[in-house]
């Protein structure tokens, strides 16, 4: 069986592709496009069934505190976002991730010094958009309705705050089955086997 990472590059591998996040204007300009339809997909589905006057039905009071819930909210989400690619990337590597924050970037990120092939990495890049909008989904099938936007703004900034996994995927599953992937958080790197 076919270990799911390596911690050298395998002889024959040679650098394909390589994504520079921060300084590669075009990638970061097709995820900007990529979040925004996500993000207006999501409120006109949440429009067409959840008045949005309903979130202002509760008095300020409560209206001020649900703000509040909903910025918290926001903040954990992101943490939770990219402690759910750490855990999975201990599933696959069997060791522990680590972890960056770039404030002046506005990047948070989860990343290993593993060489990963691509259908564990693909899980890895996926993992928190799946798992977290299963849990929010579930949450507000329940949620009150006044609280309902609330809420469905963090399903909004999971979703459309994905874009960056979902244009990696989208780059990965076009790379040769045996491509090795190499993601420090803020570059990724693909290897491919040289005839």
């Amino acid at each position: 069986m076919k270990e799911h990472a390596c911690w050298e590059l395998p002889p024959g591998y040679s650098l394909e592709r390589e994504v520079k996040l921060p300084e590669d204007r075009g990638t970061l300009k097709i995820m900007a496009v990529l979040q925004l339809v996500l993000a207006a997909v999501l409120i006109g589905f949440g429009l067409w069934n959840h008045p949005i006057r309903e979130a202002f039905s509760m008095g300020a009071v409560r209206t001020v505190a649900a703000f509040c819930f909903m910025a918290v909210g926001i903040l954990v989400y992101i943490l939770a976002h990219e402690w759910t690619h750490g855990v999975f990337i201990r599933l696959v590597t069997g060791r522990s991730a680590a972890f960056g924050l770039e404030l002046k970037k506005g990047m948070a990120y989860a990343y290993s010094n593993a060489f990963l092939w691509k259908g564990p990495y693909l899980v890895i890049a996926l993992a928190p958009l799946v798992v977290w909008t299963v849990l929010l989904g579930l949450l507000l099938r329940d949620v009150p309705e006044s609280w309902f936007w609330y809420l469905y703004v963090i399903q909004i900034v999971n979703v459309s705050g994905a874009a960056g996994d979902l244009y990696i995927t989208g780059l990965t599953l076009r790379m040769p089955k045996d491509v090795l992937i190499l993601d420090s958080g803020m570059e990724m790197r693909y290897y491919v086997k040289k005839q």
